[in-house]
């Protein structure tokens, strides 16, 4: 880890609401993240940053490939590049992804979190025309999507005209049926706005502005949602930041947004940064720095490394029992504090893409035989739901619900009843 980490800077200090998230994902108290936890800082390691601008980085559910764009070839024009994670966690030199990229600009590139579908902006062949102030006929950049078919990218298709304009639409985010994305007048950058657009009854919706707080006087750029769509990440230039663009995070209340924080030292420094989005598996960010007035790089934070005890239980038993997937009572509606548990799971099963496994639904001594068998069946499947919508292949799940038929302890106390409540994970061969 010493060796990985050479040449990052790390501080204590970290704004109160990134401390609130980072406790959230790491399943610890935020007054262990306060006072020992230490936020590592610094470039993405391997040959990935030139001097050339690296920007826009996604990677794959599993966090083994990671996807770029940059402009590095002597074609003239960004491409769209990808790179393998090396065995020592560093990456390897990245190479062109042909069938995502075109003879023109090919940016932006992001992977939905079921690795099926990526998305790019790009002012290829078929991009909308733009007559400029001068006469002359520009061509903007659209939105166009990819998908994967186990093997490769397919050619991308532009995305509707709803969506592409006249003017530039760049930076896509998808998390479920929401598609956020940048779009700013033709040369200027400096407008630039984010839009929504929701995919209902087989269409896209009318792009909107995101409202106030997140949208204002200022250029606001490259919106992300964290992994349940309870925050937004985006970089803007307003007042009171460390440099010129910073990052921020505001919280999701409905329609609304909230508690708009900027996100501080050592991840917002007095240079531009502009991009950021966080890695399940790997609990980390990433986001782009412009190195002393230059270019933008990709740079990684995160916390070291702790031991995941759901996978060393795997690893020993092939199965793990939790009494920590809690439901609404006498029902299979997930509590959200259920997250924390079955994000471990989702972590697993991403980072060990050939397994498979059964969910186990159990219930206490109390209540009906009959009805105990069909609600352990259903909490079983609401977890399993819950794995999928984190972009868990359905195919590498089964479900069963025991019931009351194989208690941990004899007894309708709610000690007892609370230790014969669980979900169990058992790894089936392959």
């Amino acid at each position: 880890m010493r060796n990985v980490f050479k040449n990052f800077r790390s501080l204590k200090i970290l704004p109160q609401f990134l401390i609130l998230y980072l406790s959230l994902i790491f399943s610890v108290s935020s007054q262990s993240v306060d006072k020992e936890a230490t936020l590592i800082v610094g470039p993405i390691q391997g040959p990935i940053n030139t001097e050339f601008q690296e920007f826009g980085p996604t990677m794959t559910p599993d966090a083994k490939t990671l996807y770029f764009y940059s402009k590095r070839s002597n074609r003239g024009y960004t491409e769209i590049f990808k790179s393998d994670r090396k065995k020592d966690g560093t990456w390897d030199f990245p190479e062109e992804v042909n069938n995502l990229n075109s003879p023109f600009d090919d940016q932006s590139p992001f992977i939905s979190r079921d690795g099926k579908t990526l998305l790019l902006s790009s002012n290829r062949d078929g991009s909308v025309e733009v007559v400029l102030p001068d006469g002359k006929v520009g061509i903007s950049r659209d939105l166009y999507v990819s998908n994967w078919n186990g093997k490769e990218w397919s050619t991308p298709t532009a995305l509707p005209s709803v969506i592409n304009t006249e003017e530039i639409e760049e930076n896509p985010h998808l998390l479920g049926d929401t598609l956020l994305f940048t779009r700013y007048p033709f040369g200027k950058p400096n407008l630039a706005k984010v839009y929504y657009t929701q995919f209902k009854n087989n269409e896209w919706t009318k792009p909107k502005l995101l409202p106030n707080p997140i949208n204002d006087n200022y250029a606001t750029i490259a919106a992300a949602f964290n992994d349940d769509g309870k925050i937004l990440f985006f970089a803007s230039n307003r007042p009171g930041g460390y440099g010129g663009f910073d990052l921020y995070m505001a919280k999701i209340e409905g329609d609304n947004f909230t508690d708009v924080e900027n996100l501080g030292a050592p991840i917002n420094s007095s240079e531009d940064e502009a991009y950021i989005v966080f890695q399940q598996v790997k609990k980390t960010f990433l986001f782009c720095r412009r190195v002393e007035g230059k270019s933008f790089d990709i740079f990684t934070a995160s916390l070291p490394k702790q031991e995941n005890i759901v996978q060393k239980k795997l690893e020993e038993t092939k199965k793990i029992s939790l009494d920590s997937v809690y439901f609404e009572r006498a029902s299979s509606v997930l509590k959200p504090e259920s997250s924390v548990p079955l994000d471990a799971i989702v972590d697993y099963l991403h980072e060990n893409a050939e397994k498979k496994m059964k969910i186990i639904g159990h219930t206490d001594l109390t209540g009906t035989f009959e009805d105990n068998m069909v609600l352990s069946k259903e909490r079983a499947d609401s977890v399993k739901q819950y794995l999928v919508s984190k972009g868990i292949d359905s195919n590498r799940l089964v479900t069963e619900g025991k019931g009351p038929t194989q208690p941990v302890v004899q007894g309708t106390d709610e000690v007892s009843s609370k230790k014969n409540r669980r979900t169990e994970f058992v790894l089936l061969n392959p």
